[in-house]
């Protein structure tokens, strides 16, 4: 952020922190409830997880869409659109049940959530001083973090209160229009370029960074005509790499983290170990996947002040590589001890891909990239169904299916991220 005035945009600082809590409880609820969808509905794993998938089938369909919408118009239009669209999905989900309605209510929730991150990630870069981008976005997905650890807990707690799970959904719709009327009504930067007076007076009067005044310049100079999405992707291939690694890595925080439930109730029969107790076990190894997140994304905006990002994904993704072994290698004890871990090595991730990819570039190209990038989000779409179905065709004739054998899938995400580090050019 500007260093003056900064108090005068506290209202929306509170506001983007809620709205990370509120889309990582809704987006990553969902290693808790396939397996309740498995069996409320009485559908395979695959199908189950396919429900959820479709989530980010949203991300890839609309997520450039949303970049364009934005940069015709404002952040805040872009915000206030997409959280009323996520408030109708998660009040259809919870309203409708059935196969078929929730899964076309989680499509819509992934519609507007999609929206919000798009609009979300480049507001967090117009509101940060450039040197601080990376570690703030690093801290608001710590929030996330937050949401993502508390909705299995939430799970836990209203079945334990005598409630269907899919009361967690009327918990979340109140949640969303909180979101949508804390985004409505604070005071947004201004975005103004060409007039040089009216750019120092908006510098001193806090209602602009440094970095905002720089992208709309850009902009100004582009003309109103260029599409900055496609020139992107038309001219510069390196875009590719991060955006195949940010579908890798949605894909496999995904897909390991709705593994848990079916991992443990069938590679490691956590229900015969623990009985009446192995439901309450499974969402708390889920929370604390998602714990481990956020451990490490408090940890890591420290780590990433000190290394360069494609150093840190490296190490980190090397270490989470190391985590599956162990729970793919180990007993019940162990696997809880390891599944955490995973979660806290790959935490730094997405924001460090994220912001590798935008200092890569020009900043005329930061709403692009964040159109482009929460398009690959649809990762999330893919691995976690491709980890459920190669489980199962290796099952033979086991009664369950080989979640060793999915789990495959995520040691070849792990080594395309590790090239993504590699590959990806050090900061000048």
């Amino acid at each position: 952020m500007s260093n003056k005035n900064n108090s005068e945009f506290l209202p929306l600082l509170i506001a983007v922190a809620f709205a990370y809590f509120a889309f990582g409880a809704i987006t990553n609820v969902a290693g808790a409830i396939i397996p309740k969808i498995r069996d409320s509905y009485q559908v395979s794993a695959s199908l189950s997880a396919f429900l959820a998938a479709t989530f980010f089938i949203a991300y890839g369909l609309t997520s450039i869409p949303w970049g364009m919408f934005m940069e015709k118009n404002s952040k805040k239009t872009t915000l206030i659109i997409s959280s009323v669209i996520t408030t109708l999905g998660v009040l259809l989900f919870a309203g409708i049940p059935g196969f078929v309605p929730n899964m076309a209510a989680m499509f819509l929730c992934g519609i507007g959530i999609t929206g919000v991150q798009v609009a979300l990630n480049p507001l967090v870069s117009e509101i940060s001083d450039p040197q601080k981008y990376s570690r703030n976005l690093t801290a608001f997905m710590v929030i996330n973090g937050v949401g993502s650890y508390l909705a299995p807990q939430l799970v836990t707690l209203i079945k334990n209160q005598g409630f269907d799970w899919t009361v967690t959904y009327w918990v979340f719709t109140v949640i969303a229009i909180i979101m949508t009327l804390a985004i409505a009504f604070p005071k947004y930067p201004i975005k103004i370029a060409g007039d040089k007076d009216e750019e120092a007076r908006a510098l001193d009067a806090g209602n602009i960074s440094a970095s905002a005044i720089e992208e709309a310049r850009y902009h100004q100079a582009l003309g109103p005509k260029k599409n900055l999405t496609l020139d992107l992707l038309l001219k510069n291939p390196l875009i590719y790499l991060y955006a195949v690694g940010i579908f890798l890595y949605v894909g496999v925080e995904v897909g390991v983290a709705n593994t848990i439930g079916f991992y443990l109730q069938d590679k490691l029969d956590i229900n015969s170990v623990l009985g009446d107790g192995a439901e309450a076990a499974k969402n708390t190894a889920i929370s604390n996947y998602w714990g481990g997140l956020l451990l490490g994304r408090l940890v890591g905006s420290f780590v990433l002040d000190r290394i360069p990002g494609k150093t840190a994904i490296m190490i980190y993704i090397s270490l989470a590589g190391l985590s599956l072994y162990l729970v793919m290698n180990g007993d019940i004890n162990q696997a809880l001890m390891a599944f955490p871990a995973i979660g806290f090595f790959i935490s730094i991730m997405f924001p460090t891909i994220y912001s590798t990819a935008t200092n890569s570039f020009t900043p005329e190209y930061s709403s692009a990239i964040s159109g482009i990038l929460c398009t690959a989000i649809i990762g999330g779409a893919v691995i976690g169904p491709a980890i459920a179905y190669v489980a199962e065709i290796s099952q033979g004739s086991n009664p369950v299916p080989n979640w060793d054998a999915g789990l495959m899938l995520a040691f070849a995400c792990y080594a395309y991220i590790f090239a993504v580090g590699f590959f990806a050019p050090s900061k000048k």
